[in-house]
C-alpha cells in the first residue's frame, strides 16, 4: 500500500513550472578529451503524464560537463541515452532492458511510475547504479543501487505542513487527483501532518475530466478547513484557484511546484499571494539566485543549448533536477582513473560529503536512510512563498526526519 502511494505523488509531481529568469554566462568550456562513457536516463516524455523538456535537459547538462573536461581523472566524454517511457508500464521496462543492453555506466535522474518495481528487479540484477532518481515505489528506496539525491515530493509536502504551522493554517483538506491509490493517500501522510501540528480533515478527490470546480473548492471548506494541500497536476491546480477566485473564497494554498504555474499564481494573485510551495532544491529562479549563487551555473548550461524550452522565459523546475543528478554523477566519479558501473557503484559506496553548490546538503551517497527512505542519504525540502510577483525560497531547508518515529 505504502508504495503505491509512493507511485501517487510522483505521478502527481511530475508536472512542471514555467519560470521568467535570467541567466549567467558560461565560462570559456575546456572539453573533454577521454574514452567516451554511456549515461542513460529513463523519462515518460510523451505520455499523458510527462515532461517533455526533461530529455533535453539531460542532453544539456552532459553537453555541459562535457565542455568542462568531463568525467573522472581521464576527462572522460560522456554519451547520453534517452529513453521514452510513454509512462507505460511495458515502456518502462523496455527501457530499464534497453539502457542495460547498451551498456551504460549509470542512470541519471529517472523516473519510472508505473511499473517502478520492474524497472528495479532489471536493473539491480545488472548492477547499474541510478544516481538522482525520484523513487516513486518503498522498492526502489530500498535497492543496493538507487541513490537518490533528494528524499523527493514526500518529503516537500511534509515541508508544506511546517509553513502552514508558521502562518496558523492548521486545519487542512487534501485536494488530489481520484485515482485508485488516492483514498489512502491521506493516511499515510496524517502522523507527519500531525506532528507538524497541522489536522487534515477532508480529502477531496478531483476526478479526471471535471470542468466545474465550484463544488470541490466548497468540499475543501467543509469541517472548518482554512487551508489546502494540493496534490494535482497544473491543470487541476490552475481550474481550482480559478473556481477559488470566481467564489472569492479565502483558502491558503501549498503544494509542489509542478502544481502551480507562475502565470496563473500572477493571475489569480487575490487569492494565490502568499501561497506556499516545497521543493527538494531552491527554486530556479532570478530571484533566488542571491541566496543560492549556485543556481548561476545551472541557468548558463542550460541557455548554452540553443534550445528554445531551456532559455530563461521557459525554463521548467524538473531541468533542475536533471542538472543535480549530473552534477552528483559528475561529483562521484571524480577521483576515478576507469568508469565502468563496478567503478561507479564503488565510488557511490564510499564517497562522503560530496558539495552539489550548496543547492543541497552535502551528499554521502551511501549514508543511511530512515523509515521508508532507506536509500536516501539527503532528507531536507526547501520552503518557498509566492510574494504576489516572485516565489521566493527560504534559505534554510527543513529536514524532516524529525518527523518519522526514531525507529
Amino acid at each position: 500500500m505504502r508504495g503505491r502511494v509512493l507511485v501517487l505523488v510522483a505521478v502527481l509531481c511530475v508536472a512542471a513550472l514555467v519560470l521568467p529568469l535570467g541567466a549567467a554566462s558560461a565560462a570559456a568550456p575546456a572539453k573533454a578529451t577521454g574514452p567516451i562513457v554511456k549515461v542513460g536516463v529513463m523519462l515518460p516524455i510523451q505520455a499523458t503524464i510527462a515532461n517533455p523538456d526533461a530529455g533535453d535537459a539531460f542532453k544539456a547538462s552532459i553537453s555541459a560537463f562535457n565542455n568542462r573536461k568531463g568525467i573522472g581523472k581521464k576527462h572522460n566524454r560522456m554519451q547520453g541515452i534517452v529513453c521514452d517511457t510513454r509512462g507505460d508500464a511495458n515502456g518502462e521496462v523496455s527501457c530499464a532492458r534497453q539502457l542495460a543492453d547498451a551498456g551504460v555506466v549509470a542512470t541519471v535522474g529517472d523516473l519510472s511510475f508505473n511499473n517502478p518495481a520492474g524497472v528495479v528487479d532489471i536493473l539491480q540484477a545488472a548492477q547499474i547504479p541510478r544516481i538522482g532518481l525520484i523513487p516513486t515505489n518503498v522498492s526502489e528506496f530500498s535497492s543496493t543501487v538507487s541513490f537518490p539525491v533528494s528524499a523527493g515530493p514526500i518529503a516537500a509536502y511534509i515541508a508544506i505542513a511546517v509553513g502552514l504551522n508558521k502562518v496558523h493554517k492548521t486545519t487542512m483538506s487534501l485536494v488530489r487527483t481520484d485515482a485508485p491509490t488516492g483514498a489512502t493517500f491521506k493516511g499515510f501522510i496524517q502522523p507527519q501532518f500531525k506532528k507538524a501540528g497541522v489536522d487534515i480533515v477532508g480529502d477531496v478527490a478531483i476526478a479526471s475530466g471535471s470542468t466545474d470546480y465550484t463544488p470541490y473548492v466548497r468540499q475543501a471548506q467543509e469541517n472548518g478547513a482554512n487551508s489546502v494541500l494540493m496534490s494535482v497536476a497544473e491543470q487541476s491546480g490552475t481550474q481550482f484557484i480559478a473556481a477559488l477566485a470566481q467564489l472569492n473564497t479565502k483558502l491558503q494554498l501549498g503544494g509542489a511546484p509542478g502544481t502551480f504555474s507562475l502565470e496563473t499564481l500572477r493571475k489569480f494573485k487575490n487569492v494565490t499571494k502568499g501561497t506556499l510551495l516545497a521543493d527538494s532544491f531552491p527554486y530556479p529562479s532570478q530571484n533566488n539566485v542571491k541566496n543560492f549563487p549556485g543556481l548561476k551555473q545551472f541557468f548558463a548550461d542550460m541557455k548554452a543549448s540553443g534550445k528554445k524550452n531551456l532559455q530563461p522565459a521557459n525554463i521548467k523546475p524538473a531541468a533542475l533536477q536533471i542538472w543535480m543528478s549530473m552534477l552528483a554523477f559528475v561529483k562521484v566519479t571524480a577521483n576515478l582513473d576507469s568508469i565502468t558501473k563496478e567503478t561507479v557503484l564503488q565510488a557511490l559506496k564510499t564517497e562522503q560529503d560530496l558539495g552539489l553548490n550548496v543547492l543541497v546538503p552535502p551528499w554521502t551517497p551511501s549514508a543511511p536512510g530512515f523509515s521508508l527512505f532507506k536509500s536516501s542519504s539527503n532528507h531536507t525540502a526547501y520552503l518557498m512563498e509566492f510574494d504576489g510577483k516572485n516565489v521566493v525560497t527560504e534559505k534554510k531547508p527543513i529536514d524532516i526526519e524529525q518527523f518519522f518515529p526514531a525507529s
